[in-house]
């Protein structure tokens, strides 16, 4: 199991350090396929997921003061309480199921772009809700990314290195949260902390830049959609 485990994550970091989305969207449903519970999950896909972010992150020549300080005053609270939440009620609730439904719909809302143009027209007062959104849905399932990326899509008009920057900081930010919140209330799962795949990412990142050219970026964007519908669709029928 761990050497599948261990090509697969490895195969996400790759990808992830170009795209900069897709350990968490992909990592975690196929981790809950292998049979590890939501909080184990977190715990193995969260640290890698920093590290990655925080490359990107720094790395980047955008800089937006205007968007920290709105995702850390509209998104960070409702992640905070939502994660608590799920910490004390996640063998109460079939995660599975809620997470295959959440990645069926924003996979199919992805994939038609006309969905995007819906979200043009956002004052301030929708960037604002969209963020506490995020901030649920990310607490819960792990998978604000999509949202996320629609988001970062629409307030930055497209520009390839602001998109990356949002995202960057999004996860990064919302990471190491959700970090902090599971050493605080579930230490007994940071055990699950594997410090090879923080070494791979040093050695994935820097060199998967150079194919950063070679790839269609919105072709490769609906790869990842689809492969998310199909591990949504999994999930559910393996939970009906």
């Amino acid at each position: 199991m761990f050497i599948l485990e261990f090509f697969f994550i490895s195969f996400l970091i790759y990808f992830q350090s170009i795209f900069g989305i897709g350990l968490l969207l992909l990592g975690t449903p196929t981790l809950l396929l292998f049979g590890y519970n939501f909080l184990v999950t977190l715990s193995i896909l969260l640290p890698i997921s920093i590290v990655i972010s925080a490359i990107q992150f720094f790395s980047s020549p955008v800089r937006n003061k205007k968007f920290r300080y709105n995702f850390n005053f509209f998104c960070l609270p409702f992640l905070i309480l939502s994660l608590y939440f799920i910490i004390k009620n996640f063998d109460k609730i079939n995660l599975e199921l809620y997470i295959s439904i959440l990645i069926i719909f924003f996979s199919v809302m992805s994939l038609n772009k006309k969905n995007i143009k819906y979200f043009k027209d956002f004052t301030l007062l929708k960037q604002r809700i969209f963020l506490s959104i995020i901030g649920v849905v990310h607490g819960l399932t792990n998978l604000g990314g999509p949202l996320l990326t629609i988001l970062s899509s629409v307030i930055s008009n497209q520009d390839k290195n602001e998109i990356k920057y949002f995202i960057a900081y999004g996860y990064l930010i919302m990471g190491i949260i959700q970090l902090l919140v599971l050493s605080f209330f579930s230490v007994k799962s940071l055990d699950n902390i594997n410090l090879i795949y923080i070494a791979l990412v040093f050695l994935i990142y820097f060199p998967a830049q150079k194919k950063f050219n070679n790839f269609n970026s919105k072709n490769f964007s609906n790869y990842l959609n689809i492969s998310a519908l199909i591990y949504g669709v999994i999930i559910l029928l393996k939970n009906i």
